[in-house]
């Protein structure tokens, strides 16, 4: 009888020990399940769009395409006749401050070639939201970066506008939009910037400006897309040379001009220096 109860307690302890030993397997394999969850969530989806990765300045030597791209396939929504002229807009509460950032493509998908040398092939739309005409974008973009007195001034880049797959896809989108599409970068639902494959110009600062531009709102639009393309040909921020002077391109004329004279031009002056 004894020995029929040691023989119990064995085989006791060995089921108990195999259950404890299951059970654990079972909740390590449950806990490193919950800590890959734990991972940075995703960038949250833009419409139709996609927000690829590629260097905010490339280098102007070489304009093959990076590998990925920033792209706006073509949508099923048609474009809108609104222009969002500036006599129509007086104030921002009459711009939307969010969109699904769904975007629409330039009609017109295939500009002339501006200027010579290097040419970086880009794309224009308008997200849906903001009410603005993209075929009317992009001519006013064309006739900007196709201006003497842009970046073909140098005579070494110029620029050609196609349907995608270009080096950078510039767009007028809502604010939120442009937060979203320009991080990690904080453009805080004010600022403009050319990142991840896009030139994200706010809707806010194309329709009205800024409180402190004292030009015209022609002048400011020649500025943010001169300044944006700027940074895609690797130019870096510059001060106020001094009182008076007109405000170099690459000065952060959106927080104000300073003591200089408000500008939009690489090269307002000169033409091929």
């Amino acid at each position: 009888m004894p020995t029929f109860a040691v023989f119990a307690r064995s085989v006791f302890a060995f089921v108990a020990l195999a259950v404890f030993a299951i059970g654990g397997f079972v909740f390590s394999d449950t806990r490193q399940l919950d800590d890959a969850m734990l991972g940075e969530p995703a960038q949250p989806e833009l419409g139709t769009t996609s927000s690829p990765s590629i260097p905010a300045s490339p280098q102007t030597t070489d304009t093959r395409p990076p590998a990925t791209q920033a792209t706006v396939p073509p949508t099923t929504v048609p474009p809108t006749t609104v222009s969002g002229a500036p006599e129509q807009i007086t104030s921002i509460d009459q711009l939307p401050q969010s969109g699904d950032g769904t975007f629409i493509p330039a009609s017109s998908t295939t500009g002339e070639t501006l200027g010579s040398g290097n040419i970086i092939e880009f794309s224009v739309a308008a997200e849906q939201a903001t009410g603005i005409n993209p075929d009317e974008l992009a001519a006013t973009v064309d006739l900007i970066l196709g201006d003497e007195r842009s970046w073909i001034a140098e005579g070494t880049v110029g620029f050609r506008r196609i349907e995608s797959g270009g080096v950078f896809t510039l767009v007028v989108a809502t604010a939120d939009t442009v937060d979203r599409l320009c991080a990690p970068l904080r453009t805080n639902g004010i600022f403009s910037c050319a990142q991840n494959g896009w030139i994200a110009i706010n809707l806010n600062r194309w329709s009205l400006a800024t409180t402190t531009w004292t030009a015209d709102l022609a002048d400011y639009r020649d500025y943010v897309i001169n300044h944006e393309v700027g940074h895609y040909l690797a130019r870096p921020h510059i001060g106020c040379p001094g009182t008076g002077q007109l405000a170099p391109v690459m000065m952060q004329q959106t927080k104000g001009v300073g003591e200089c004279q408000p500008n939009g031009w690489p090269y307002p002056d000169t033409v091929n220096p």
